[in-house]
């Protein structure tokens, strides 16, 4: 089964507890990033796509819960927010474009940048040019590999609870119903030259045509960001093929070590629960550098100096590797 199979999407129009529709999602897509979709009431797309004939034959059986099979998508999809301050997580995303620009030589007119009408920004990194492969833990990759770049960009604010199977993002051009405002599409060379008072007024303007210069499926970038996939992919497959006896008790994550990613922790608990996380995290063969990734951003909300976030990971992880 390769990438063109996966032609399947999940669309909601209304409010994202509504009727689901299985649909084309490239059709779906590029009709509200264009601007021509025929209403910009509140619309939601899932961020993944999925084999269209094994897709419809799950649902037809079990409905829209449950699927289990191989995803994969068109773009790779980072949401930024933040809400007690969007500006913070325009700023975010506005230095991750930046990075990516600079890292991997990109032609960031390929990039999709939409801010979301209320708190944040979502940014759509096109695949072509990485090698990935559709598989059940396709979103656990894109999650990973978007933790790694954001690490390695200095940003925060990144939103690593989007990165399931099911995950509904809002739709381009689609109003927001709290603020009223669209979630308008930016040119990204545009975007990286805008302060937040600027990004935030095109909500409250018109429809916009997003469409990038470039198909998704066409090369934007050089090498560098293969190698953010592939340690993200490896880290998945260390994790998934541990198993009882072979230098582990569990098979996932501690629920705790989850809990910390997606909520942080309290003051007196938060060295602790980082450390344990850290060290969670160690069992399955992440490196450091992995582990900071991913439970940076969840330490810097609970308030924890730098220094002690990257001594904490540094130790976590090499207990729970066995290192001395």
């Amino acid at each position: 089964m390769n990438t063109d199979d996966f032609t399947a999407g999940v669309i909601v129009r209304g409010h994202p507890s509504g009727a689901r529709r299985v649909c084309a999602w490239g059709d779906a897509f590029n009709s509200y990033l264009s601007g021509d979709a025929p209403s910009e009431d509140e619309a939601y797309l899932s961020a993944f796509c999925y084999p269209r004939a094994d897709y419809i034959a799950h649902v037809k059986q079990h409905g829209f819960k449950g699927y289990t099979g191989p995803v994969s998508a068109r773009y790779i999809p980072l949401d930024f927010d933040c809400e007690s301050n969007p500006a913070d997580a325009i700023e975010a995303a506005r230095r991750l474009v930046c990075y990516i620009e600079g890292k991997a030589s990109a032609d960031i007119s390929a990039v999709i940048v939409t801010y979301s009408g209320s708190k944040g920004i979502h940014v759509r990194l096109p695949i072509g040019g990485l090698h990935t492969a559709p598989g059940p833990d396709f979103p656990k990759i894109c999650k990973g590999f978007a933790a790694l770049l954001c690490q390695d960009a200095g940003v925060s604010h990144l939103d690593t609870a989007i990165y399931d199977k099911t995950r509904l993002l809002r739709m381009p051009n689609s109003r927001h119903p709290k603020t009223g405002r669209l979630c308008v599409p930016i040119p990204a060379a545009a975007f990286v030259r805008m302060d937040a008072g600027a990004v935030i007024a095109l909500g409250d303007g018109g429809r916009r045509d997003g469409t990038p210069s470039r198909a998704y499926s066409e090369t934007w970038c050089s090498w560098e960001l293969q190698s953010y996939w592939d340690k993200a992919a490896d880290f998945v497959a260390k994790k998934a093929a541990s198993v009882p006896g072979n230098g582990s008790e569990r098979d996932s994550l501690n629920r705790s070590t989850l809990e910390f990613i997606a909520d942080g922790a309290a003051n007196g608990e938060r060295h602790n629960r980082l450390f344990q996380a850290a060290a969670n995290l160690g069992e399955f063969g992440a490196s450091e550098k992995l582990a900071v990734a991913l439970l940076m951003e969840a330490a810097r909300d609970s308030g924890m100096p730098m220094k002690e976030i990257t001594d904490t990971i540094a130790a976590g992880v090499r207990h729970g590797r066995g290192a001395p």
